[in-house]
């Protein structure tokens, strides 16, 4: 896999200067206080990533049931909030079962294992990117760069493929970037589930194993992850942490 081990924070913040090309590591901090190393690309570096993202991944998928994934100019993600609470208040309403769940450092987790399945997917040419993601990665950065718009489409595309097998196994999940949902028939969304786990394993990928919950329809902690477009981990029912 393209990765590498995680530079000592001392190093950081960090930019790499390559035929007139800069990447930059900001640090970013949430309203959580989650400290998160978000990557800046001056105009061509960007420019050079969209299009190699474009080129490996030339059909992104598409699912009414996945949403947070940036769709272009003019999207507002308080609309996006709307419609993926509509989505998650119908599934549960008369479900059985509902499990919630999520994955373990998503983007930097994302190697080349898990670009070149969801290039292959997409019918794409996997080698600019990898040869763009191996720049990146000697500047530190691990598996996909967070922050710019590329690395969502691309991580949505990996996600895509566990997507598709939770589907054939009985529930595809709702999806909010890497949150991810299953709502139904108690024995289909535990096959879902499941299946959803394999293939993340398939990917280089595994699940976030604090944030996944068996729940009921009625159940309080459903209202909290309405309120906070996110997975709460494990702790303090009454506490909803964002990531």
């Amino acid at each position: 896999m393209l990765l590498v081990p995680w530079c000592d924070a001392s190093t950081l913040p960090f930019q790499e200067e390559r035929r007139g090309r800069r990447v930059r590591s900001e640090r970013w901090i949430s309203p959580a206080g989650r400290v998160r190393w978000i990557t800046s690309l001056d105009r061509r570096e960007a420019d050079a990533y969209a299009a190699a993202a474009t080129l490996a991944v030339p059909r992104t998928p598409s699912s009414p049931r996945v949403f947070g994934i940036p769709a272009g100019p003019g999207r507002r993600w308080q609309e996006e909030r709307r419609a993926w609470r509509r989505a998650v208040r119908d599934a549960t309403a008369v479900a059985d079962l509902v499990i919630v769940a999520d994955v373990q450092d998503c983007y930097p987790s994302a190697g080349e294992r898990a670009i070149r399945m969801a290039s292959l997917r997409a019918g794409g040419e996997v080698g600019p990117l990898l040869a763009q993601l191996a720049r990146f990665h000697a500047t530190g950065i691990r598996g996909l760069p967070i922050g710019p718009v590329p690395s969502a489409s691309l991580a949505d595309a990996v996600l895509a493929i566990a997507d598709e097998r939770a589907r054939q196994a009985g529930a595809a999940p709702i999806r909010w970037v890497d949150d991810v949902l299953f709502a139904g028939d108690r024995a289909a969304v535990q096959r879902a589930a499941r299946a959803w786990v394999r293939a993340l394993g398939e990917l280089g990928l595994v699940e976030n194993e604090t944030k996944r919950r068996s729940l009921r329809a009625d159940d309080e902690t459903l209202r909290g992850i309405l309120a906070a477009t996110s997975l709460p981990r494990r702790g303090r029912r009454d506490i909803i942490r964002r990531s």
